[in-house]
């Protein structure tokens, strides 16, 4: 087993146990949070699988860029819901709630909504190598969707034993959590220097599209659209990843190239837009209800 590969294997169990942490932690009502929102939930689904697949399409289309980095850039594309999400979002004036809500319910999609757009990048961009739809959808069922349902299902039928099991299983996932990002934060800078100006460029204006559709579909609570905004941009490496790694194995590390471009431009876009945002709410907002509304209860 290779680098590479070794990278994939312990990226797809990380997810696992973030997922299955995740569930545990939100339960069927954290989770379905957002689909009692059903026009919010509607503007989600369409900020995240149709706006920015579509954007990375024009962005790839515009820019003219090697194979490797339009892999890359439509893994990112199709993939919302990191699993950094929802605990990126615990600190700060944002609804970690709505943002765990966020990432389960684009998780769930995922299994169905991700098979369908690899479909398409496969139709536009043939490969010999592409794994059929069902293993896609087989990878993205195993690692996303089953261990966030068997999470919540033990939240909600097994209360003492997911007591028990809730808090060392946090720990451990996050520490799982946080050596996925050092191990792409330490080969991405590098690489991001590597990916030339066109494929850094590629990745900023996808990033900009994803926030920027979050942002403007998000509703009109400044809170949900802060959250939201950030949701839509941090997308699943991880996944991303282990799905390139699954279908063009031979490219695999070229294409990780841009996957770390885009989690290193996405997290800097992220922060620029989350300070410009709350210094326009500080503003434009009287002191009083700037902290209400950024001391909301359970945020």
């Amino acid at each position: 087993m290779d680098l590479k590969e070794l990278l994939s294997s312990f990226a797809q169990i990380t997810v696992f146990a973030v997922m299955l942490s995740m569930g545990m932690v939100l339960g069927f009502g954290g989770v379905t949070r957002l689909w009692r929102q059903p026009g919010l939930l509607l503007r989600c689904i369409l900020a995240a699988f149709a706006i920015v697949p579509l954007a990375a399409m024009v962005v790839t289309w515009a820019i003219p860029l090697s194979f490797e980095a339009r892999a890359g850039i439509a893994a990112m594309a199709m993939i919302p819901g990191a699993p950094v999400t929802y605990r990126k979002l615990l600190k700060g004036p944002a609804d970690a709630e709505l943002a765990g809500s966020f990432q389960a319910t684009m998780a769930l999609l995922s299994v169905v909504l991700v098979p369908l757009w690899f479909g398409v990048i496969s139709a536009l961009y043939p490969s010999a190598a592409a794994a059929p739809l069902a293993t896609v959808f087989k990878q993205v069922m195993l690692v996303q969707g089953a261990p966030l349902l068997a999470g919540a299902a033990l939240a909600q039928w097994l209360p003492d034993l997911t007591a028990d099991f809730e808090e060392p299983l946090n720990r451990i996932s996050s520490a799982m959590l946080v050596g996925v990002v050092l191990l792409v934060l330490a080969m991405g800078l590098p690489l991001v220097l590597k990916a030339g100006p066109l494929t850094v460029l590629a990745v900023v204006l996808m990033a900009a599209a994803a926030l920027l559709s979050g942002h403007y579909l998000g509703g009109a609570d400044p809170i949900a659209r802060l959250t939201l905004a950030q949701a839509n941009a941090s997308r699943n490496a991880g996944l991303g990843l282990a799905l390139i790694t699954l279908n063009f194995p031979s490219v695999a590390h070229a294409v990780l190239v841009t996957i770390a471009a885009y989690a290193v431009m996405s997290a800097i876009a992220s922060k620029i837009y989350a300070h410009l945002y709350q210094k326009r709410l500080t503003l434009s907002t009287p002191p009083q209800d700037t902290a209400q509304g950024f001391n909301a209860p359970g945020l």
